[in-house]
């Protein structure tokens, strides 16, 4: 028999019931809001996130629009003539028109964008420090140029060989110099020490030698016993120094390095680049001496320089040099009657070869010979001046483009010593005094022959050195950075501009961000705001 429960009691077990049922519906309650803030919260942090990266993103892609810009920028500032660029400031070391350069302006900092150009510092013939400006390729040795010298060697070189130019460079070897011609040169036939077509088709990923000029520069990883560290040293983030985390590797630090002339390795000494047009600092062509139109060349001649000048260079082209002991009536060279119907027979092969010369010319109608002496001398001071000026208008280089002249009046030390006749005393004269930032309009050393008129060489001495040396250049290399007055978004790029053309050429651009940002914000700007 069934007892019926009494009411309260069932009303009790009910209530219970139900509150047992409220319970789990709150508990529920309570854990479907926590999956909901969860949700919500890590979806906001999502939001955040993304947020965050497409700023930086954003950001980012701005400050590398900023460097590319600093190259457009530099296209056109190279397109000027050289006048037009000094005026300016220069290339080398110009603060006011290419650093803190503002591209974009705003009331926020964070949305001022500019750009900085900079490069590498030579101080007493070692890199040091950066600047803000270029960097001349021709205070380089450029390695293709080893090849013609190899092909069509003068005395001097006969005893100062490519090879022995390039161990000169800081940790040079002879098995890698040989390995680098080697590697250049049109021929299978290994040199003494250097490697050929069988040693790289031996390799397990084989390969054959390029056996021509190098495209660039990095083409060198590809030739036996040259490694990175060599190649670029300890400078690791490509900023022009030595950092606090960047140190030497073994292999290398064990060779010389008292006045740091690896950190940057052999990149801060060899090209490929280097090249220079024979033009005016007008940027117009230059006469050519040896011309065929004696009659039109004497014209321009008498323009550019005057009447002695004029008439010395075509009497030398139709008579040529006097003969030691040639005897014959002293004459002046500007009052000289000139028959242009006379040939040049006689091609001017340098320039040089004008001063201190003599010419004795003969008359169809057997007048007495008339000597006529150089309106060039080696003195000093007229070779200073008036051959300065001769060098500016005329050339006996008919090539129109000339590569691989080192420029002396930027090369560091070790260039220096590259050069065939080059000696340690030289190049120590030369670094102390060469001028910091040279005229190239009207300066005393816009030419390389101020190392005769400053008496540090003989002009004997100068004239085997003399096809290896210039004092200009067409091709700069440089790093252009972008960035924002506030904030710590930067960009990068390493460019090579050529500026020979009628426009300037954009020869190489390296992204260099994957790299780090390399130059801190004081570095690149005196205008930034304090980093975040």
């Amino acid at each position: 028999m069934t007892v019926p429960m009494p009411a309260h009691d069932a009303m009790k077990t009910g209530r219970a019931s139900a509150n047992s049922t409220r319970g789990s519906i709150l508990v529920l309650v309570l854990v479907a809001i926590a999956i909901m803030t969860l949700t919500t919260s890590s979806y906001l942090l999502l939001m955040r996130n993304e947020h965050l990266a497409a700023r930086y993103s954003g950001s980012h892609l701005q400050a590398q629009m900023l460097a590319e810009s600093g190259v457009d920028y530099l296209q056109v500032f190279l397109g000027q003539t050289t006048a037009a660029i000094d005026l300016q400031g220069g290339l080398l070391n110009n603060a006011g028109q290419l650093q803190d350069v503002l591209i974009v302006d705003d009331a926020l900092p964070n949305y001022r964008g500019r750009f900085t150009v900079l490069a590498p510092d030579i101080v007493q013939g070692y890199y040091q420090g950066l600047r803000y400006g270029l960097q001349n390729e021709s205070a380089k040795l450029n390695l293709n140029s080893l090849l013609i010298s190899d092909s069509s060697s003068t005395t001097v070189e006969q005893t100062f060989t490519p090879r022995d130019r390039l161990m000169v460079i800081p940790g040079m070897t002879e098995e890698i110099a040989d390995a680098i011609l080697d590697w250049m040169d049109e021929n299978d036939s290994a040199r003494s020490s250097g490697a050929e077509a069988d040693y790289y088709l031996s390799l397990t990923n084989a390969y054959r030698p390029a056996n021509r000029p190098l495209a660039h520069l990095d083409e060198l990883l590809m030739v036996r016993g040259v490694t990175r560290d060599l190649l670029y040293g300890a400078d690791v983030n490509r900023n022009f120094q030595v950092d606090s985390d960047e140190q030497l590797s073994p292999s290398v630090a064990r060779l010389d390095n008292t006045e740091g002339q690896l950190d940057r390795g052999w990149s801060a000494y060899l090209t490929v680049l280097s090249s220079e047009l024979g033009v005016t600092p007008e940027g117009e062509p230059k006469l050519n001496v040896n011309e065929d139109d004696l009659q039109a060349l004497h014209g321009q001649l008498l323009e550019a320089l005057g009447a002695a000048e004029a008439n010395f260079i075509v009497a030398f082209r139709q008579f040529g040099p006097a003969e030691s002991g040639t005897t014959g009536a002293s004459a002046s060279a500007e009052a000289l009657q000139l028959d242009f119907e006379q040939p040049g027979e006689t091609n001017i092969g340098s320039l040089l070869d004008l001063v201190d010369a003599k010419v004795t010319t003969t008359d169809k109608n057997g007048g007495q010979p008339k000597t006529i002496d150089s309106p060039w001398t080696s003195d000093g001071g007229t070779f200073r001046l008036g051959f300065a000026e001769l060098l500016d208008v005329a050339t006996s280089d008919t090539s129109e483009r000339i590569a691989g002249r080192i420029n002396i009046n930027l090369a560091s030390r070790p260039v220096l010593l590259t050069i065939p006749g080059m000696t340690e005393v030289i190049a120590d004269q030369i670094l102390t005094s060469r001028e910091p930032d040279v005229d190239r309009v009207g300066g005393e050393q816009r030419h390389p022959t101020w190392l005769v008129a400053d008496e540090l060489v003989s002009l004997e001495e100068f004239k085997p050195m003399y096809p290896f040396l210039t004092t200009g250049g067409d091709v700069y290399t440089c790093q252009v950075a972008g960035f924002f007055d506030a904030g710590t978004t930067h960009a990068r790029l390493h460019v090579a501009l050529d500026r020979s053309g009628e426009r300037t050429k954009l020869l190489e651009r390296k992204d260099l961000n994957a790299l780090g940002p390399g130059f801190s914000r004081a570095q690149l700007s005196t205008v930034l705001q304090p980093e975040d």
